[in-house]
């Protein structure tokens, strides 16, 4: 297994889908990289894709109030990959950091063709939503 399939089958979203479906999700992750400072992508902006942490750190932000540190290994944008609605927070580099891009296009093509993939997602989607509903009603 290669370096990106061992990290993308960390991710919630990918880690029960089977090994070939991983090899294909790979052919499209890109490697990007941002310095200290470097918007990753900005709220209000268009959602295009995902971002998997391999190295470094971010901040996220909403309205200027942080939200959240990430750092390796934890990912942000997975909403982009299904919706593509507008960013609901910045993520800003606050070191170098590296990442595993996944561009909604690609991976929207790869549902289309990869119908168990569709399934995993919406089973992951359905259990994060009863996870935040169970968190809300705690409160």
């Amino acid at each position: 297994m290669t370096a990106t399939m061992d990290a993308l089958s960390k991710v919630p979203l990918f880690k029960d889908l089977p090994h070939k479906s991983l090899e294909r999700i790979e052919k499209f992750a890109r490697n990007r990289h941002f310095e200290a400072g470097d918007t990753v992508f900005a709220e209000g902006e268009e959602g295009v894709g995902f971002f998997l942490i391999t190295s470094g750190k971010v901040e996220a932000s909403r309205g200027g109030t942080k939200l959240n540190d990430l750092g390796g290994g934890e990912f942000f944008g997975e909403m982009a990959l299904i919706d593509g609605h507008r960013r609901s927070a910045t993520v800003k580099a606050v070191e170098p950091t590296d990442c595993l891009a996944l561009m909604r296009s690609d991976f929207l093509a790869e549902l289309r063709n990869n119908p168990d993939l569709a399934v995993e997602m919406l089973n992951v989607m359905s259990q994060r939503v009863r996870e935040l509903d169970q968190r809300l009603s705690v409160q």
